[in-house]
């Protein structure tokens, strides 16, 4: 069970906005302007979405934690894991909204907003889960046979 909760740390301390990002935020109005963004463009379920491709390779990090463990104990760290996930939702939204804040002026922040109140940006909010998934996916399986193909290049750093 130690394992467990020391990994489900790692996952949470590997999760790239954090509320560190808080500082120096440009304006509140920048800010209000992003949370809205955030607001429209995401929501748990999508969120939830995002974390989907992530989970089998967290499995196989448990099983070769755990020896011994059980399915039925590696699905319920895994239900764990997402709930876990889930319950940051919030500070993730907000680490979001910082970052956006942080990166484009009051008017880019205004034009994002009014993009996203329109149908394709509707659409493109829906849909961009989904998207990140396929490309990690596509990510993973590129990067795999990219590296069978380089195998003999890699163990040649090791001579």
């Amino acid at each position: 069970m130690r394992v467990l909760i020391v990994a489900v740390v790692a996952i949470l301390a590997w999760l790239p906005l954090s509320t560190a990002a808080a500082q120096d935020v440009a304006t509140e109005r920048q800010l209000e302007l992003a949370r809205e963004i955030v607001a429209g463009t995401s929501n748990e379920a999508m969120f939830e979405i995002a974390l989907q491709p992530m989970l089998p390779l967290l499995r196989q990090s448990f099983a070769a934690s755990v020896p011994g463990a059980t399915e039925a104990q590696l699905d319920r760290a895994m239900e764990i894991v997402m709930d876990v996930m889930l319950e940051t939702y919030p500070d993730i939204a907000e680490a979001t909204a910082i970052a956006y804040a942080n990166r484009f002026t009051e008017a880019e922040l205004a034009e994002l907003l009014a993009f996203y109140e329109t149908d394709l940006g509707q659409k493109l909010a829906v849909e961009q889960p989904a998207l990140m998934s396929e490309m990690a996916q596509v990510g993973e399986l590129l990067g795999q046979h990219a590296m069978q193909r380089n195998m003999a290049r890699l163990l040649a750093a090791f001579e």
